[in-house]
C-alpha cells in the first residue's frame, strides 16, 4: 500500500505542521504503508532520501519561492507522480496543498488534516477554494474538538461529502518520556515551572509573569520559572520582567535545540501554557502538542480554556484549565499547586499516565487507515 503525502512544509523547517507531516509519514511507514512526500523547504530542490528508525522515506523538495510558484510546482509534480505511480490514497496535511492533488485524484480517496488556525486565517479570495476542499475530501481529520468546530464554521452551513472525525495528535518523544523515571521531590525544593513556546501574544507568557508577580507579592516564592523559546515578544517580555522585578524568579533560556527538548521537559514540575485566542478568536491553539509532551514527562499542566488543549487536560483530573485572559485565575491555579504538593503530584501522575497510554502517532494513523478500510476506500490488507 502506498500514500502520497502533500505537505506545505517539512523538516528541517521548524513548526507544528512540519512536525506533524514527518510524524505521520513515519507512522505510515511503521504501519506498512509506503509514504512518498511532496513538500517545500529551504534547501536543494529534488528528491531526498530521509532515513528514520522505521525505514527510508522519499521526499521531493520543491524549494522555496513565492506561493504561486510553489503551488505550480506542486501541481505539476503531483500530476507527474500520479501518472507514474499508483497510490492507494492521498493525505494532505493542511488544506491548501490539497488543491494540488484534486485535479489528479480520480477515484483515489483524499485524507485532509485540519489543525485549526489555517481554516480561520486565509485571504478572502481563497474562501471558495477552501470550502471546496473541505466539502469534497473523503476523510477529514481534525486534531481536537476545537479544530472540528473551526472546520465546521468554515463551511458556513454547507454539508461535507466525506466523513469527519477527531483524531488526537501523538507525542513527540514517546520513548524518552516512557523511559524517564521522575525522581521524588523534596518539600524544600523549588517547584520548577516551564513555558516552552514561540513568544507571541496567544502563548500568554506575559500573563504568566504577571500571575507570578501576584504570588511573589503574597509571599509565595517556592518556585523558579523558565521561559524557553524565541519570538517577536522576547524584548517586551524581558522588559516586563524588569518592570515586575522578577529577575531572581525567572530565566529566559531562548532557543532550545531539538536534542535538548526532552531534558527541558524532564526538568519541569509544572508546565504553564494559559493560551488565549487573540485577533477576535482567529489565532487559536488547535491542539497544543508541547502541553501533551510535557505531560508525558510528568509535568502538571496548566492550560488555557481557548482551543484544543482542554480536550486532554481534563480540569482537576489531568491538569488545570484556566481563563488565560484572567491573571488572577492563572495565579490561583499556580498557588493551588505550589502550596499543595500532593495535588501537584496527583495531577502530574494522572496526566502522564493518560498521555503515554492514549497519545501516539501509531494510533493516529491506525484510526485513519481503519476509517478508510471501513468505508471500503482502500484495501483491507
Amino acid at each position: 500500500m502506498k500514500v502520497l503525502i502533500i505537505a506545505k512544509a517539512y523538516p528541517p523547517d521548524v513548526g507544528g505542521v512540519q512536525s506533524y507531516s514527518e510524524f505521520v509519514a513515519r507512522a505510515y511507514l511503521k504501519a506498512g504503508v509506503i509514504p512518498v512526500v511532496v513538500t517545500s523547504w529551504e534547501g536543494r530542490r529534488g528528491w531526498h532520501e530521509r532515513n528514520y528508525p522505521e525505514g527510508t522515506i522519499s521526499v521531493l523538495n520543491l524549494g522555496m519561492a513565492s506561493q504561486p510558484i510553489v503551488f505550480a510546482r506542486m501541481l505539476i509534480s503531483c500530476g507527474k507522480l500520479c501518472r507514474k505511480e499508483n497510490f492507494d490514497f492521498f493525505h494532505s496535511t493542511t488544506w491548501r496543498p490539497a488543491l494540488a492533488i484534486l485535479p489528479w485524484k480520480g477515484k483515489t480517496p483524499v485524507v485532509l488534516t485540519v489543525h485549526g488556525r489555517e481554516v480561520l486565517n486565509y485571504p478572502a479570495i481563497m474562501k471558495t477554494a477552501m470550502s471546496h476542499v473541505l466539502r469534497t475530501t473523503d476523510l477529514l481529520v481534525t486534531v481536537s474538538n476545537a479544530s472540528m468546530e473551526m472546520a465546521e464554521s468554515a463551511l458556513s452551513g454547507a454539508q461535507p461529502r466525506g466523513e469527519w472525525e477527531v483524531d488526537f495528535n501523538g507525542l513527540s518523544y514517546i520513548k524518552e518520556a516512557t523511559d524517564f523515571m521522575r525522581p521524588s521531590r523534596n518539600p524544600e525544593d523549588l517547584v520548577r515551572i516551564l513555558s516552552f513556546a514561540r513568544l507571541v501574544e496567544r502563548k500568554n507568557v506575559q500573563g504568566c509573569l504577571r500571575a507570578l508577580a501576584i504570588l511573589r507579592d503574597r509571599g509565595i516564592t517556592n518556585f523558579h520559572y523558565t521561559v524557553a523559546g524565541t519570538g517577536p515578544m522576547r524584548e517586551m517580555l524581558t522588559a516586563l520582567i524588569d518592570e515586575l522585578n522578577l529577575h531572581s524568579f525567572v530565566t529566559m533560556s531562548g532557543y532550545v535545540k531539538d536534542e535538548d527538548i526532552p531534558k527541558l521537559y524532564r526538568g519541569a514540575d509544572i508546565f504553564l501554557h494559559p493560551q488565549t485566542a487573540p485577533s477576535g478568536g482567529l489565532d487559536l491553539e488547535g491542539f497544543g502538542l508541547v502541553i501533551a509532551d510535557a505531560m508525558s514527562f510528568g509535568a502538571a499542566a496548566i492550560a488555557g480554556v481557548a482551543g484544543g488543549p482542554k480536550d486532554f487536560v481534563k480540569h482537576g483530573v489531568r491538569g488545570l484549565i484556566v481563563n488565560g485572559e484572567n491573571t488572577e485565575e492563572i495565579a490561583a491555579a499556580l498557588e493551588s499547586l505550589l502550596t499543595n504538593s500532593e495535588k501537584l503530584d496527583r495531577l502530574a501522575g494522572d496526566g502522564r499516565t493518560w498521555a503515554l497510554k492514549t497519545l501516539s502517532w501509531d494510533r493516529h494513523v491506525t484510526q485513519i487507515l481503519n476509517n478508510l478500510r471501513r468505508r471500503v476506500l482502500i484495501s483491507a490488507t
